[in-house]
């Protein structure tokens, strides 16, 4: 219920004045408590009305509390000259420091409601950022389906000459990245509503990161890479959802190829931990991370050097995700490089599980089909 202002102003005085009554009354009752009338129950009825009332009513607190404390101390003390000076010399500390109290705890108060203010402003901002990144997303998306299909329908025509399926060619896999692109929105801002869920179940990461590495052949052929690979963990079962474990896988090997000129080389490697971790890699001779960068490569849209979007393109969003998917199957991703032009690795950890061989059996080819990744 809103109070109108002169009723409002009324309960705030009106708190420093309870305030200050309560104190000197109790101090009154407790005698002993203090320094012979000084008690700290009116430095209590200063920063209550400071806090609750504000300015005006701490400096009101302030005042009636010095002439409560005059009051008490004249009760206990003799009026000669040096007990008069001594009392006002007393009651000029306690106000200095009221005040001081006062004024610190109204500045306190108002910045705790600006933060709070903020904070909401902040929430409610990102709240509308994600519906309307959700919103913008999905209508993107809709209509690129069916120009896609026809697109790849069209680059099968046999009746078609090979210039005009190489160009089909083209359009079909730029309306594809385009695809992925608005997929990392989507996926952005699934992590950051809570909305990200897993279908977990034992799944061979093998199997996942093989997918991974064929859906990237194409890429790596058409730049001349040299990918090889050392799959030695013997401990491969991990409890995960096998459509975002491939998304994760992908998104690394697609950054690997992504970033290491023609003729370069890529290792993905596999071993298990004395942890208990499957520990995957993913090394490239590409053009490397500088140490400065390497704490916010995992930031969305973060890109590292600043003319990376224009050279290559995308959003800064896969190793954000990476991190996210990761974190969400109880595991830890890593980033490290000797520096610019120095190549990189990326590091993966996951727990293993144990795993009965009628369930390996099970799990041994999972559906990566049944929704987008």
């Amino acid at each position: 219920m809103c109070m109108n202002r002169p009723l409002a102003i009324a309960y705030r005085y009106g708190l420093a004045l309870l305030s200050v009554v309560a104190a000197t009354v109790l101090t009154h009752w407790l005698t002993g408590i203090g320094d012979a009338g000084i008690s700290p129950l009116f430095f209590a009825a200063v920063l209550i009305s400071g806090w609750y009332g504000g300015r005006g009513p701490g400096l009101l607190a302030t005042l009636l509390s010095g002439m409560a404390t005059a009051y008490l101390l004249l009760l206990t003390q003799t009026t000669s000259y040096t007990a008069v000076r001594d009392l006002l010399l007393r009651l000029a500390v306690f106000t200095v420091v009221s005040l001081l109290a006062s004024s610190l705890h109204g500045a306190l108060k108002k910045a705790a409601d600006a933060s709070r203010r903020a904070r909401e402003a902040a929430e409610e901002a990102s709240a509308a950022k994600s519906k309307f990144l959700a919103m913008v997303s999905h209508e993107l998306r809709t209509p690129l389906g069916p120009v896609l299909m026809v697109a790849e329908m069209l680059e099968q025509d046999p009746s078609l000459s090979p210039a005009v399926r190489n160009d089909v060619r083209t359009i079909r896999r730029n309306i594809d990245l385009e695809i992925r692109l608005i997929e990392d929105l989507v996926d952005l801002t699934r992590i950051t509503t809570g909305k990200l869920r897993l279908r977990e179940e034992a799944v061979d990461a093998h199997e996942p990161l093989r997918a991974a590495i064929e859906v990237c052949e194409a890429d790596v052929c058409e730049k001349g890479l040299c990918l090889t690979t050392d799959l030695a963990a013997t401990a491969t079962h991990i409890s995960g959802d096998p459509v975002r474990l491939q998304q994760i896988f992908w998104n690394l090997v697609r950054n690997a190829v992504k970033f290491t000129p023609a003729g370069g080389r890529i290792h993905i490697s596999t071993r298990n931990t004395p942890e208990g971790h499957l520990l995957l890699e993913v090394c490239d001779t590409g053009m490397g991370i500088e140490p400065q960068q390497l704490g916010k490569i995992f930031e969305a849209f973060e890109q590292g050097e600043p003319d990376i979007h224009v050279r290559f393109g995308g959003l800064g969003l896969g190793l954000a995700i990476c991190q996210a998917l990761v974190a969400a199957h109880h595991g830890s991703i890593h980033a490290s490089s000797k520096g610019r032009g120095l190549g990189a690795v990326f590091s993966v950890k996951l727990p293993v599980i144990p795993i009965a061989p009628e369930q390996a059996n099970r799990s041994a080819h999972p559906n990566l089909h049944g929704y987008d990744l």
